[in-house]
């Protein structure tokens, strides 16, 4: 189907890409710490792996912009205590693969803060608790659309530390009651991610 969002978002981001000066390929790996806000569990206690690729373009002597698709493992749990008596279980998995668009200003040579957007595709969850596998939970909406911002300390011109924080705009699913209250509307993911970035070439 014809979206024509999407041309003009792909437009956009030609026009920015255009104008750079430089290109840089990249390879990335990292941690997501997760958690989903309304599954009434507090805390980033899921990790995930995070694993792309993307490109960078220097738009001026202190901004660059970075555009990347990656996988990510994203989710929620809750572990049990059977010392203390707790037998109540609960895992959930999802697995995006995600593009983030995001704009970095550099600070000095060594640290850059970076904010942007980023969409992901659902391509896999599986949720259970103690008694097995849930199947009878809302479904998950199939897209999601997040706000990223976050630190880049630069280690050398190749390597960079991301420390970013990512924050789904709209609901990932909606409440098992249906109910909608103001701004909260379902579940949303929240993201603590800590990646090393390569850069190939140098930043001219």
């Amino acid at each position: 189907m014809y979206k024509p969002q999407a041309v003009l978002l792909m437009l956009f981001v030609s026009s920015f890409f255009c104008d750079a000066q430089t290109f840089r390929g990249q390879v990335l790996a990292g941690v997501a710490t997760t958690q989903v806000s309304g599954d009434q569990l507090a805390g980033f206690d899921k990790a995930g792996l995070m694993v792309g690729a993307g490109i960078s373009a220097v738009l001026s002597k202190k901004t660059d912009l970075g555009f990347s698709i990656y996988y990510i493992q994203k989710g929620s749990r809750k572990q049990s205590n059977i010392d203390k008596g707790d037998l109540e279980y609960y895992r959930l998995r999802l697995n995006y693969i995600e593009v983030p668009l995001l704009l970095e200003y550099h600070l000095s040579n060594k640290l850059g803060i970076e904010l942007g957007l980023s969409a992901g595709t659902l391509v896999g969850s599986n949720e259970e608790n103690q008694d097995g596998i849930l199947e009878d939970q809302p479904p998950f909406i199939k897209y999601e659309f997040s706000a990223c911002g976050g630190l880049v300390y630069h280690l050398t011109d190749n390597w960079a530390l991301h420390l970013r924080g990512e924050q789904s705009i709209a609901p990932v699913r909606k409440h098992s009651s249906g109910a909608v209250y103001r701004l909260n509307r379902g579940q949303y993911n929240s993201v603590l991610l800590f990646a090393l970035y390569y850069q190939f070439g140098k930043r001219n």
